[in-house]
């Protein structure tokens, strides 16, 4: 049906409405629409013959009041209505409106791409139709909450979004319905990292010189393309995670979400729920819409489990199952859900020992030590404290706002000759205290604090500078040895039978002298 729109300016008096009404009634004209504003009228009624229309409209002008008769392309609301339409359709954030019957009636371009259900099947339904699991969105709407940033995870459709709801109230403060802000989990991770530039960035984190770190950076761009499972060995402090950061940076999975999870620093009885989740009314105290555990939760990207060795026996049997079939079960679920995850761990213990001993799974080992990256601790790559003392002062001068030119020469030994048991996180708290406790531009000995007691090693005598070289020939002589057989056996058993060693006496030799199977040319 065509429509005439029109605008009626008048001076205001009562019975204005009912006059026009009776004129259009007496002509048998069908009125659309009327809105009313202060000194202003606007009609909206079926299109008429031309002649018929002026006729119309000269009877509206010599009603008394009306000032004049324009005529104009859509109605007020209809007006408001494209321009909401236009707003809705620009904005990247997802947006969807129910009214207080629970009827979706906003749902944006932005909301269909996130949600992944098109304008038709969602517009017009019930919010409890069109999503089968409860959303915070009718929380807004019944008992007026407010919330921000809730995680959704809709499997059915596979859509991952970040969510943040408010009701809708009238001018007497009565809830007439709730609204809702839609965040794609991509585009919020994306933002993130264009602020922190965590994994574009990741690389120039790891900052070193000696042939040590270069063989572990060499090693990480070797595997990092691969999908294997990696176990990354070293003491703590020694930037394990970075160098899983790194691995997950340059893999193919460097879009997707980077996952870590220290098995050391939860309680066990939550250390399976963290990982598998659960389904609703699982146990008691459960939330009641059920929860992802992280396995389905870094879907496509990096697991990072560190302190593997921390992990419980009983949950092992349940980590190893994942790695062989690719599969787990929520807590409380018999369904399967199919596992798209790379695997890195960490450890600062002696997981051959832990084996030996009981402690560790030895069939868990072997699926995890896949590919073997040893990171060599501080004191054994001393040459790379300069460059590290160098950054940490430049990043905790901007932050603790003082200007720090230089280190003074005996500061700089105090620091290299350091036993650095904390390695390079403690490094990196003993430059945080000398800024702090600094009122010049250079850093002096008098500024460095470490976290340990710690006496300089006095000056030896002959004899026990003899046992020393004779110490350091033999280390020598060994890392040769091992270096040579690691150029003809690629795996620790195969090494160790020709050495005459056990295959966990080489790893342990391996991860003294920084070596593996992936980086001796």
């Amino acid at each position: 049906m065509n429509t005439s729109c029109f605008s009626l300016p008048n001076v205001d008096r009562i019975g204005l409405v009912d006059d026009i009404s009776r004129l259009l009634v007496e002509a048998q004209i069908n009125i659309v629409s009327m809105e009313v504003e202060p000194n202003t009228l606007y009609l909206e009624f079926e299109t008429l013959p031309e002649d018929k229309e002026a006729c119309i409209i000269e009877r509206l002008k010599n009603i008394p009041c009306i000032v004049d008769v324009n005529a104009i392309q859509l109605m007020p609301h209809q007006q408001a209505n494209e321009q909401l339409r236009a707003i809705l359709a620009s904005v990247s954030d997802g947006i969807m409106a129910i009214d207080d019957k629970k009827r979706i009636t906003q749902y944006n371009p932005a909301a269909e791409k996130i949600v992944r259900l098109p304008y038709c099947q969602v517009i017009g339904h019930l919010l409890t139709e069109v999503f089968s699991q409860e959303l915070p969105l009718m929380d807004s709407l019944i008992n007026g909450i407010t919330y921000d940033n809730r995680e959704i995870i809709l499997e059915k459709m596979g859509s991952h979004y970040l969510t943040s709801g408010r009701p809708i109230k009238d001018g007497l403060g009565r809830i007439i319905g709730a609204v809702a802000i839609l965040k794609d989990i991509h585009d919020v991770r994306k933002l993130v990292d264009s602020f922190t530039g965590s994994y574009q960035q990741v690389f120039h984190q790891i900052i070193y010189q000696t042939k040590a770190m270069q063989r572990v950076v060499k090693t990480i761009q070797s595997i990092a393309s691969g999908d294997s499972t990696v176990m990354i060995r070293g003491e703590t402090g020694t930037g394990k995670e970075l160098v899983a950061r790194a691995i997950h940076a340059a893999s193919i999975r460097s879009n997707e979400k980077f996952v870590p999870l220290n098995c050391a620093a939860i309680p066990e009885h939550l250390l399976e729920s963290e990982l598998f989740g659960y389904e609703r009314g699982a146990f008691t105290g459960a939330d009641k819409g059920g929860k992802i555990g992280l396995f389905e939760f870094a879907k496509g990207g990096t697991l990072f489990l560190d302190e593997i060795s921390e992990m419980p026996l009983k949950l092992q049997a349940k980590i190893l199952r994942v790695l062989q079939d690719g599969k787990m079960r929520k807590i409380g679920s018999a369904e399967e859900i199919q596992v798209n995850v790379r695997i890195l761990a960490a450890t600062n213990r002696d997981l051959e020992k832990m084996v030996a001993e009981g402690l560790f799974r030895e069939d868990l080992y072997y699926r995890l030590n896949v590919i073997p990256l040893f990171i060599p601790p501080l004191r054994e790559r001393r040459e790379d404290i300069p460059l590290l003392v160098q950054e940490f002062s430049q990043r905790f001068s901007v932050r603790l706002h003082k200007t720090i030119s230089t280190i003074s020469e005996t500061a700089m030994s105090k620091l290299i000759q350091y036993p650095w048991p904390g390695n390079i996180r403690e490094l990196e708290n003993v430059i945080e205290r000398a800024v702090n406790l600094i009122s010049s531009s250079t850093i002096l000995t008098k500024h460095i604090y470490f976290d340990y007691e710690y006496a300089p090693k006095q000056i030896q005598s002959h004899v026990g500078s003899n046992k020393s070289s004779i110490t350091e020939v033999a280390d020598q002589a060994e890392y040769e040895v091992l270096k040579e057989g690691l150029r003809h056996y690629h795996t620790s058993r195969a090494l160790g039978k020709a050495l005459g060693l056990s295959h966990t006496s080489v790893l342990r030799k391996m991860k003294k002298y920084g070596l593996d199977f992936f980086t001796v040319e």
